[in-house]
């Protein structure tokens, strides 16, 4: 009897070790992946990702890349649903800073066309145009929505603003007499058109004039007016400092980016801190979203250790509003991706070592990761394909807050006119 007893023990002891010892040798990412909540449809995850939320003063949204159809789609739907007391503004990537003050009513229109002045128009076609997208478009036009842009990039009110400046304000009329306007607007006209041929002394030429139209609007009497453009002058002169810079070596480049994200931060702190009684919800991408891109490793030439060169708008947030910003990435464990005005489609294919093809092998159609709660993971290395499909190794818990996944993507479509 002593002997079954022993022989007995011996077999439970073999297989608790047997269970140990097959725990410690599965990859990270399976690891990582087991710990996802399962939801058989999207909506199902977004009470979840409420309450993860529900604290923070600032909700970033991202995108593995800008041609996710799926992606779009259920971002609107989440937007609807985090917004349904009417908490948050949506503040958008790809809108300049100056057309959702219009767009909003909060500055005229003035010398701006008033066939340009629609969000369809005002925030880029990636999104705008997309079939995926025309739920949030719509609910932004007819004012269920509010919203405003983040961009220094080139956008709708851009095109108009130097009349715009003139007519905003007679003091500006002394820094445009003569052939001034015309000048300014040559040079304008080229910066917008990203024109490589520009000169320093041009550039030089323009930024001096930004400058003289920013002092001689201090005489500017409604404060409100002012500190709107205050702000869109910052936002072209960073557009123009990515000019001087230029967009094709590759050191310029991402130092461009550095200037890019930097400023649509101070757009959105500026943004909250005039209205201190708001929530914002912001559609950018996952990259633009992390919080600390340089704990993820880039890993290929020409620069292995490029991430250590950005701080992006995520970072910047986290540091402005310390433990009030929750960055959401969304990612995909299959199907495909394609931007709206292409017919063809690319598919998403996750690397085999990345926690996606282990998500993927759950069969799994949606799944949410609240990592703002597993503490334990923020020195954690796994693989991961959040950054446009790229598998890369990095501390993602350091990154971002938490993760969407869904098990496939589709390519973004055209919407019906």
């Amino acid at each position: 009897m002593k002997n079954i007893r022993l022989y007995t023990l011996l077999v439970l002891l073999l297989m608790v070790v047997g269970i140990f010892v097959s725990c410690s040798t599965q990859p990270t990412e399976k690891q990582i992946a087991d710990q996802f909540m399962n939801f058989s449809d999207e909506s199902t995850s977004f009470e979840q990702i409420k309450n993860a939320v529900k604290d923070k003063r600032i909700v970033i949204l991202g995108e593995a890349g800008h041609a996710d159809g799926r992606t779009f789609e259920i971002k609107s739907e989440l937007i609807e649903y985090l917004n349904a007391d009417n908490e948050y503004d949506v503040v958008l990537e790809g809108m300049g800073f100056l057309d959702g003050a219009v767009l909003q009513g909060v500055l005229p229109p003035l010398c701006i066309d008033s066939n340009y002045l629609n969000v369809a128009n005002a925030w880029n076609p990636l999104w705008s145009q997309t079939k995926e997208a025309s739920s949030l478009v719509e609910a932004m036009r007819s004012g269920k929505v509010r919203y405003w842009g983040m961009d220094c990039n080139p956008s709708l009110s851009d095109y108009f603003l130097i009349p715009y400046l003139l007519a905003s304000s007679p003091s500006v009329s002394n820094v445009l007499e003569g052939n001034a306007f015309d000048s300014l607007m040559a040079i304008h006209d080229r910066i917008m058109g990203i024109d490589t041929t520009l000169t320093d002394n041009e550039l030089d030429y323009f930024d001096a004039k930004m400058n003289q139209i920013r002092k001689a609007l201090e005489d500017e009497t409604y404060l409100e007016k002012k500190a709107i453009l205050d702000m869109t002058l910052d936002n072209t002169l960073a557009f123009s400092g990515q000019v001087r810079l230029g967009f094709t070596e590759w050191d310029a480049q991402n130092e461009g980016i550095n200037i890019r994200d930097r400023q649509m931060a101070e757009n959105v702190e500026w943004y909250l801190n005039r209205f201190p009684e708001r929530k914002v919800i912001i559609w950018t991408a996952n990259f633009h979203g992390a919080k600390q891109i340089n704990q993820i490793n880039y890993g290929k030439e020409p620069d292995p250790n490029l991430y250590n060169k950005y701080v992006l708008l995520g970072e910047h947030l986290e540091k402005a509003f310390p433990g009030q910003v929750y960055s959401l990435a969304f990612t995909s464990g299959g199907g495909s991706e394609g931007y709206f005005y292409v017919n063809d489609s690319t598919a998403i294919v996750p690397d085999s070592t990345s926690m996606e093809f282990q998500l993927s092998q759950r069969e799994m159609e949606y799944g949410f990761c609240d990592l703002s709660q597993k503490k334990d993971w923020a020195d954690v290395v796994f693989n991961s394909t959040i950054l446009g499909y790229d598998c890369k190794s990095g501390k993602w818990a350091r990154a971002f807050d938490g993760i969407f996944y869904m098990k496939e993507n589709h390519k973004a479509h055209e919407i019906d006119r």
